[in-house]
């Protein structure tokens, strides 16, 4: 009896812990990984390519936002509202037709609550035509590795894997319009006429998950409660996708766990700032100066699970180096390996200014200072 008992809580247990099924009964989908990282920290049919619900968006939003970035749209603009753009159905600015509005507030109701008439609205002002849109937008889905045709601006009925929608989730993270109007919970859109539109974000984890800046969320009945987050603490940051939840609860849920094992059982080291020296006073033979610190030309770093301990350092370096020196050309190398001696990492270090050589009256100068000395 006390073995049936122990057998039904183990599979009990089992139970608990596999993925729900999702709205349309196929197993839930969900992917997490470091910002521009190959590791995927977790996953379960990230590649599939599924039905999205209102993310179909995300591409169209995203290309809007870049377009504020780079200068293109001058949010403080006035757009005027065609019939075309305040007749989309779906999530909505409530938009009219001929009524005139701030482009910034047409961003902010497409980040927050996907409103397809403050899209279309926008795009129209932005690009003139859909077909010059569209042609931006894959260029946007092009630039996240994603080589897809879309039916629409909105992208109806277009399906992404978890993996295609956390690389748009990565390209929304790094553009600060996005940024700024994803992490609002809630505002008041004020149209000329005297109407309001509130605009609530569907994203809790903005005040459930510490560290959360966001993305982008979606749902409907067929495909169920879909999303894409991230979340950024200390020096990691996390994206991640999860697609057809059953409810609200549960996306957020998978979410969430997602973020907590991750933070928990991965450390971010950062292992090169081209405003920090990487080796400081390295000798120099034959210049006008003993010595130079070296520097590698970007940052990068390191996410690794806690359990394997830090990163060992090998330096790839002569025992001194010769003048003359130019800061663009590589005098050396920095590895990083884990415990088992598999590189993780390698950047090239570079003299942080040029350094010539000493000439004929320096180097007598110095054997003669070292006779002295020796």
């Amino acid at each position: 009896m006390r073995k049936f008992i122990s057998a039904v809580i183990a599979v009990l247990i089992l139970v608990s812990v596999l993925p729900k099924a999702s709205a349309d009964g196929n197993t839930l989908s969900y992917c997490i990984k470091p910002m521009h990282s190959d590791l995927i920290v977790d996953e379960s049919n990230a590649d599939e390519w599924l039905n999205v619900a209102g993310l179909t968006k995300l591409p169209a939003v995203l290309t809007l936002c870049l377009a504020v970035d780079k200068g293109l749209i001058d949010e403080n603009a006035e757009v005027r509202v065609s019939a075309n753009a305040a007749a989309i159905d779906g999530p909505s600015a409530y938009l009219r037709k001929g009524e005139t509005i701030p482009a910034k507030e047409l961003i902010r109701a497409a980040v927050m609550i996907s409103a397809g008439d403050a899209i279309f609205a926008l795009s129209e002002h932005a690009f003139g035509s859909e077909d010059v849109f569209l042609n931006n937008i894959e260029l946007t889905m092009r630039a996240a590795g994603i080589d897809k045709k879309l039916p629409g601006c909105l992208g109806t009925f277009m399906t992404f894997s978890c993996k295609e929608l956390i690389a748009l989730g990565e390209l929304a993270a790094e553009s600060p319009t996005f940024l700024r109007y994803c992490s609002e919970k809630y505002a008041v859109l004020e149209h000329a006429d005297g109407r309001k539109t509130e605009l609530a974000t569907a994203n809790k984890l903005l005040t459930s998950l510490s560290g959360c800046i966001g993305l982008f969320t979606g749902s409907s009945k067929s495909d169920g409660y879909c999303g894409v987050f991230a979340c950024r603490r200390g020096e990691a940051t996390y994206v991640c996708a999860v697609i057809g939840a059953q409810n609200s609860k549960i996306r957020f849920e998978t979410a969430t766990k997602l973020f907590e094992e991750a933070f928990a059982n991965y450390k971010y080291f950062t292992i090169c700032d081209p405003e920090e020296p990487v080796v400081e006073g390295y000798p120099v033979e034959g210049g006008e100066v003993d010595s130079i610190d070296l520097y590698a030309k970007e940052s990068c770093g390191l996410l690794m699970k806690k359990s394997n301990g830090e990163p060992q350092k090998r330096f790839d370096l002569p025992d001194a180096l010769i003048a003359p020196l130019d800061p663009e050309h590589a005098v050396g190398s920095i590895a990083f390996y884990d415990a088992s001696g598999t590189m993780l990492l390698e950047a090239a270090l570079y003299p942080k200014e040029a350094v010539r050589s000493g000439g004929f009256i320096e180097t007598l100068k110095r054997v003669f200072e070292m006779f002295l000395i020796g």
